[in-house]
């Protein structure tokens, strides 16, 4: 199933603003885990690695949406999803 999550033409502002919205929301996932895992010392790692790699990802993105000289972009995401019998690495 497929969700549309964003999909609109945004001043790169506001862009800004949104994707940071969602960046810092995913990052807040993982800290929450990282908080709960406490004896998991492999589940802290792929968290810690996770938000290293989301605030990257982020810096990148807006660095390219500001670097572009453009007042205004166009964001189109969505949400993919299946269900599973049973979580696998």
């Amino acid at each position: 199933m497929e969700i549309q999550f964003i999909s609109g033409r945004f001043t790169i502002t506001d862009a800004e603003e949104l994707l940071t919205a969602f960046f810092k929301t995913k990052i807040a996932f993982h800290e929450q885990k990282i908080n709960t895992f406490m004896d998991l010392e492999e589940d802290i790692k792929k968290s810690e690695k996770s938000i290293m790699q989301l605030q990257e990802t982020l810096r990148n993105v807006i660095k390219k949406m500001k670097g572009k000289g453009k007042k205004y972009i166009c964001l189109n995401a969505h949400i993919d999803f299946n269900t599973l019998a049973r979580l696998t690495q």
